[in-house]
C-alpha cells in the first residue's frame, strides 16, 4: 500500500512539471520594429512593366562576401539623392520608387534609397545585421559626426545590439539628427540627439530627442543609437 501511495505522488509531480509551467517570457514591444525576415528584391506594381526575378539571396560569408557596386563619382550627389528619395516617401506605408515595390522591412527604405543614389545594396545584405557586419568590413562604423545620406543604426533596448536602421536626412547645429525611417505606421521621421541622449528637450524647450516606448518604459531616442555608417 506504501508503495503504490508512493508511486501515485511521484506521478503528481512529473504531471505538475509538465503541465504548470510558466508561460515563456516575451519580450516586451518596441516602437522599432525588427527587420523583415523576407529578403526581396522588390516587385514591380501591377502594370509597371515585367518583373526581373532575383537569386535567392543568401548570407555572405567572410571569406567569399558580396561585393558593394562601386561608389557613384560624386558622394554629395548620391547622398541627395538618397536623401531626396526617403524624403519622398514619408507618410507613405508601402515602399514603392520608380513602379518597383520593395518589401515593409525598416531596411528595405535604406535599399530604395541606395538604389536611386547608383549603389544598389546586394540582397545579401538586405537585413540590418547584415548591413552593419558590411560597414563594419568597410571601415565606415562610427559613433559620432553623422552627415546627410548615411545610415543610422539603432537598438530596441539601450546598450542593445542592431536592430533597426533608418536614413540620416539632416544634422541640425544643436547636433539633432533626423532619420527618416520605416516603421509598423510606414515611413516617419525620428529626431536623436546622441550627444545629449537623456533629454527630450533643450533649454530652450526644442525637441532633442523623441521619447520612444521601450520595453515598457519611456526612452529618449539618443539613448538608442548604436553607429552611423557612411556607405555612400
Amino acid at each position: 500500500m506504501a508503495n503504490r501511495r508512493t508511486l501515485l505522488v511521484a506521478a503528481a509531480l512529473v504531471s505538475c512539471s509538465l503541465g504548470c509551467a510558466s508561460a515563456p517570457h516575451r519580450p516586451a514591444a518596441s516602437l522599432l520594429p525588427p527587420p523583415a525576415r523576407e529578403s526581396r528584391a522588390g516587385t514591380r506594381d501591377p502594370g509597371a512593366g515585367p518583373v526581373v526575378v532575383a537569386p535567392t539571396p543568401t548570407e555572405p560569408s567572410e571569406t567569399d562576401p558580396v561585393r558593394m557596386p562601386a561608389r557613384p563619382a560624386g558622394h554629395a550627389a548620391a547622398a541627395r539623392r538618397a536623401v531626396e528619395t526617403a524624403r519622398g516617401l514619408v507618410g507613405q506605408k508601402r515602399i514603392v520608387v520608380d513602379g518597383v515595390r520593395y518589401g515593409d522591412g525598416c531596411a528595405e527604405l535604406v535599399r530604395a534609397a541606395f538604389a536611386e543614389a547608383g549603389r544598389p545594396i546586394p540582397t545579401a545584405y538586405a537585413e540590418v545585421k547584415a548591413l552593419h557586419a558590411l560597414a563594419r568590413r568597410e571601415g565606415s562604423l562610427r559613433r559620432a559626426r553623422p552627415v546627410p545620406g548615411d545610415l543610422i543604426f539603432l537598438s530596441d533596448r539601450p546598450g542593445g545590439t542592431p536592430d533597426h536602421v533608418g536614413l540620416v536626412e539632416k544634422v541640425g547645429e544643436d547636433g539633432t539628427v533626423t532619420v527618416v525611417h520605416r516603421t509598423g505606421r510606414g515611413v516617419i521621421r525620428l529626431r536623436v540627439n546622441p550627444g545629449q541622449p537623456w533629454k527630450a528637450r533643450g533649454d530652450d524647450g526644442k525637441i532633442l530627442n523623441d521619447v520612444l516606448l521601450v520595453g515598457g518604459g519611456r526612452v529618449p531616442a539618443g539613448r538608442l543609437v548604436v553607429a552611423y555608417a557612411t556607405l555612400l
